[in-house]
C-alpha cells in the first residue's frame, strides 16, 4: 500500500501501489488499476456541510441506512446501483462538517483468468482503505502536503537508481542517458534547498524546487543549472559541461533516427553523464556535511541508511507495477 494525499491537501489515504489516480469533474477522486482489463474503480467524493441545515439533513439521511462496522468506526451502506454490466457499492460517513462517499464499481462478470479476485475480496480491500482514510485539518494542510511531496521526491530519486541499474544491465543506453539527466536535475534541486537552508539558517524545504503540479510554473533543467550556478553550488566549468550534455541528450532523444548518431555514441554520452552525476553527487554530499558541521538545515547525523529490501519497498509506489523487473522465464 502507498500513501496518497490529494493536490489540495484535503485528505490522506492508503491505496494499493498498482492503482493510478485521476480526478473527475474536479471533485470525484478516482483510483483504478493500471491493467486495462481490470475495470474496477474506487472513488471518493467530499461534500462540505457548511450550514446547520445541511448537516441536520445529512444526519437524518444516515438514520435511514444500515451501518457497517469497519475497524472501530461505523460506516453507512447505501443500496447497490448499476446495470447489467456493472454494480456500484456505496458507503458514507460524516467527518465533522464533511460528508464523504466511497464507492466501488465492479463488473458483474469477469474472466477469472484476467481477474481472479472475488467480490468479497474487493470489498474487504475497500474496507481496509476506508478504515485508514483521514481528513487533514485545514491548518495542517500545507505542512502535511509539503512533507508528502518531499517524500514522493525522494521516492522518485530512489526509483531511478533501480531503473538505471536495469538499463545498464540491458545496455539500454538511451534510457540510461535520460535517467542520469533526471538524477543530476534532482541532485541539484536538493542542492538548492540545502544551500538556501545554510544561507537562511533554517530547515525550510522550498517545495517549488521538488514538486511540479499540472498548473505550476515550470522550472526547467536550464533553470536549475542557472540557479545552482548563481548560488555557488556548481562552478562555471560544471555549468558548461551540463549544458553540453543537455545538447547531447537532445540529440539522443530527438535525432537518433534522423542523424548520424549511433548507439555506441549514445553509450559514450551516457558514460559522460554518469561521470557528471558522480561529481554532482559529491557536491551535494559536501553540502550535507556542511549542514551537519554547522548544525543548520535538514541534514542530521541520524539519517538512516536503508537496506536493499527496505529500499525496494519504499520505491514500489513510484514503480506502479511490482512485476516490471521480475526475471521472466
Amino acid at each position: 500500500m502507498r500513501r496518497f494525499i490529494d493536490e489540495k491537501g484535503t485528505f490522506e489515504i492508503k491505496v494499493p501501489i498498482t492503482w493510478r489516480y485521476s480526478i473527475k469533474d474536479g471533485k470525484v477522486h478516482t483510483f483504478q488499476e493500471y491493467e486495462i482489463w481490470k475495470s474496477d474503480a474506487f472513488q471518493l467524493s467530499i461534500n462540505k456541510l457548511d450550514t446547520d441545515e445541511k448537516k441536520a439533513n445529512f444526519e437524518s439521511f444516515l438514520k435511514s441506512l444500515p451501518t457497517t462496522k469497519i475497524g472501530d468506526e461505523d460506516f453507512y451502506y447505501l443500496p447497490d446501483s448499476g446495470d447489467k454490466e456493472f454494480t456500484t457499492k456505496t458507503w458514507t460517513k460524516l467527518y465533522a462538517d464533511k460528508a464523504v462517499f466511497f464507492t466501488l464499481t465492479h463488473p458483474n462478470n469477469t474472466d477469472p483468468e484476467l481477474d481472479s479476485r472475488s467480490i468479497e475480496d474487493k470489498v474487504l480491500l475497500v474496507h481496509s482503505i476506508m478504515k485508514e482514510f483521514k481528513i487533514i485539518e485545514t491548518g495542517k494542510s500545507i505542512e502535511t502536503i509539503n512533507s508528502y511531496r518531499f517524500e514522493m521526491f525522494l521516492q522518485g530519486v530512489g526509483a531511478t537508481a533501480l531503473i538505471l541499474s536495469k538499463a545498464v544491465k540491458n545496455k539500454a543506453f538511451i534510457e540510461a542517458t535520460c535517467i542520469l539527466a533526471n538524477q543530476i536535475d534532482a541532485l541539484l534541486r536538493i542542492g538548492i534547498i540545502l544551500k538556501n537552508q545554510l544561507i537562511n539558517g533554517n530547515s525550510d524545504i522550498e517545495i517549488e524546487w521538488i514538486y511540479q503540479g499540472l498548473t505550476d510554473k515550470k522550472k526547467s533543467e536550464k533553470d536549475i543549472y542557472k540557479k545552482a550556478l548563481d548560488l555557488g553550488i556548481i562552478d562555471q566549468t560544471v555549468y558548461d559541461e551540463l549544458f553540453k550534455l543537455y545538447d547531447d541528450r537532445n540529440r539522443v532523444i530527438h535525432r537518433f533516427i534522423i542523424s548520424e548518431i549511433t548507439l555506441a555514441e549514445v553509450e559514450e554520452i551516457a558514460y559522460q553523464y554518469y561521470k557528471q552525476q558522480e561529481a554532482v553527487n559529491k557536491i551535494i554530499f559536501d553540502l550535507e556535511a556542511e549542514q551537519i558541521t554547522l548544525g543548520i538545515g535538514m541534514t542530521t547525523t541520524a539519517d538512516k541508511v536503508q537496506g536493499e529490501a527496505e529500499h525496494l519497498d519504499f520505491i514500489k509506489g513510484k514503480i506502479g507495477k511490482i512485476d516490471y523487473f521480475d526475471d521472466k522465464k
